[in-house]
């Protein structure tokens, strides 16, 4: 397989062409792998994306975007000429919520924030780096806490996706999607507020 992202498109075929596929499969509605490698070189860095930005962990986003694929290639969906962005950027965002809201990662994160200090020694300013990132955990935890519409509405809007992706993604209509951004928006402020205080956060979502 050629292309950018050639050796991810190599690894997602072992994943779906080992011994994982579902009973019940109908190889029938499978793509078959020209229509699989171009929409996985179509879609991959924005799928990869989203789920980086909510994630923060390389390897984490990696294994949950190749999941997402996976999942395209046993089972497409529907109209998937029509919807498929949208399919793979809601079963992405229903992973990675999956995913930050597991216990499992309150032990990560604790490791992994015990190790900043020394991953970011040479930098010019560690200080500040902490501060970002610790941030950026309290935009997840945040995140955590809402409604599941409104963090996904916020996730895929600051992600690069328009009112009409969105709308996709989520089901939604794109005349709706300004009004309940806007409500999104109200709400993780008022939960940052209630959780950290007035001050506010660059944090992007």
């Amino acid at each position: 397989m050629k292309g950018r992202h050639g050796s991810k498109v190599r690894e997602a075929w072992v994943a779906v062409t080992a011994d994982k596929l579902p009973q019940g499969w109908l190889g029938n509605e499978a793509l078959c792998p020209v229509e699989f490698e171009e929409l996985f070189e179509a879609h991959w860095e924005r799928v990869y994306g989203v789920l980086f930005r909510l994630l923060g962990d390389q390897g984490e986003a990696e294994a949950l975007a190749l999941e997402v694929f996976w999942r395209l290639y046993c089972q497409p969906p529907p109209g998937r000429v029509h919807n498929l962005a949208g399919w793979l950027y809601r079963v992405a965002t229903n992973l990675g919520f999956n995913a930050l809201r597991a216990v499992k990662r309150r032990s990560h994160y604790e490791e992994r924030a015990g190790y900043l200090s020394v991953e970011h020694a040479s930098l010019s300013n560690p200080v500040a780096i902490l501060e970002q990132d610790d941030e950026r955990e309290q935009v997840r935890a945040v995140l955590r806490q809402m409604k599941p519409r409104s963090a996904h509405l916020l996730l895929l809007r600051h992600s690069g996706l328009s009112y009409g992706e969105v709308a996709t993604a989520l089901d939604l209509s794109p005349a709706s999607i300004g009004t309940l951004l806007a409500r999104a928006e109200r709400e993780f402020e008022q939960r940052y507020r209630a959780i950290y205080g007035d001050g506010e956060t660059h944090a992007s979502y």
